[in-house]
């Protein structure tokens, strides 16, 4: 294994229990004469430090903290585990058949953008759509991403119904968004002529949380390809922000009505930089380790979907590759990832530069 790579999620102990299993966990990816300090920043768009809990930071920023009737988390336990010759090994034998599917509840509505797609077959399947497909059947998962994506916002709660979500997205977003390109046109930067800037892949992350443990908000191992935020980003990312948490007063009143006293706050501007990334697949925290690694997931690259393999090179480049912004979709993410449903589409291409 890959130890100067691999993502070991080191805030896994808030108990004297949990510390003592994060130990055990930790070791497993460590050499002997290793201590946590000294393993390698992995490549990533994050400054040390940021990796551990980056899920519960994105959930936080976007709305989960503030979720209404949320689901309670049901933890099965994490996988036992066993001394052999002095060494600790999961007891897990390979298998062919699938994994539980993905138990982590979800909530409210996302935004997301859409990437190009390269060599689209026959069946109009292209290179992105395959690898969420391809990676649930190559890991044996419970299931894939319903589509490729890159996250806007998450977990959107200020929003009561389907047909709200749609009428902002249709008005508010997509003039957002608009606007903002015909101003680039008019000021002739770079990315004339995009509604989206470019993003540019920096690498790949293998990685796990745990709900409940030093701040995490999530249960699942995922694998992604990580890109690099900038400043048109992060403005594109704060205005969508504000249409759905604080330009509309009325929404923000009826959001707020539904908490507790104690709990009752206006939304405070974005705090955090937007960590875009594209997820190839997600699974239970258990299979992090032992079927999602960094090495397996660099073989799936290399083998399976050579148009995203630069993406895990270990090379001196910061950007391994590059991907348009083709559009933006609205879905409605809350309960499993098998619920999750499309409510609506803006695609680039219908409109004219």
């Amino acid at each position: 294994m890959d130890y100067s790579s691999t993502f070991v999620s080191s805030n896994y102990a808030s108990t004297p229990m949990r510390a003592q299993q994060a130990e055990i966990i930790l070791a497993r990816f460590m050499p002997p004469s290793s201590s946590h300090s000294d393993v390698p920043v992995h490549l990533s768009t994050y400054t040390p430090g940021e990796d551990f809990g980056r899920l519960a930071k994105l959930a936080k920023e976007f709305g989960l903290a503030r979720i209404r009737n949320q689901k309670k988390q049901i933890r099965k336990g994490i996988p036992k585990l066993a001394i052999t010759n002095g060494q600790q090994q999961q007891q897990q034998q390979p298998s062919h058949e699938r994994q539980p599917a993905l138990r982590y509840i979800f909530s409210g509505y996302s935004i997301w953008l859409e990437l190009e797609q390269q060599e689209i077959d026959n069946n109009g399947v292209g290179d992105l759509e395959f690898a969420v497909k391809e990676a649930a059947d190559e890991f044996h998962l419970g299931g894939a991403i319903p589509a490729p994506h890159v996250t806007a916002l998450y977990g959107i709660t200020t929003i009561e119904t389907d047909e709200e979500a749609i009428n902002i997205f249709r008005n508010d977003v997509v003039k957002a968004i608009t606007n903002r390109a015909e101003k680039v046109r008019k000021e002739s930067t770079g990315n004339s002529g995009k509604l989206w800037p470019d993003l540019a892949a920096t690498g790949i992350i293998v990685g796990a949380e745990y709900d409940g443990v030093n701040g995490g908000e999530m249960d699942m191992a995922w694998t992604e390809i990580s890109f690099a935020t900038s400043p048109e980003h992060e403005s594109l990312i704060s205005e969508l922000y504000d249409i759905f948490y604080r330009r509309d007063a009325t929404r923000l009143a009826a959001a707020n009505a539904s908490l507790t006293d104690e709990k009752k706050e206006e939304y405070p501007p974005r705090s955090q930089p937007w960590v875009p990334h594209l997820s190839i697949c997600y699974d239970n925290p258990e299979g992090f380790g032992t079927i999602l690694t960094r090495q397996s997931f660099e073989d799936f690259l290399k083998n399976k979907c050579p148009t995203l393999a630069a993406a895990a090179e270990s090379s001196d480049s910061t950007v391994k590759l590059t991907r348009a912004v083709s559009g933006v979709s609205l879905w409605n993410t809350a309960g499993t990832m098998a619920d999750w449903k499309c409510l609506d589409r803006f695609e680039f291409d219908c409109v004219t530069p």
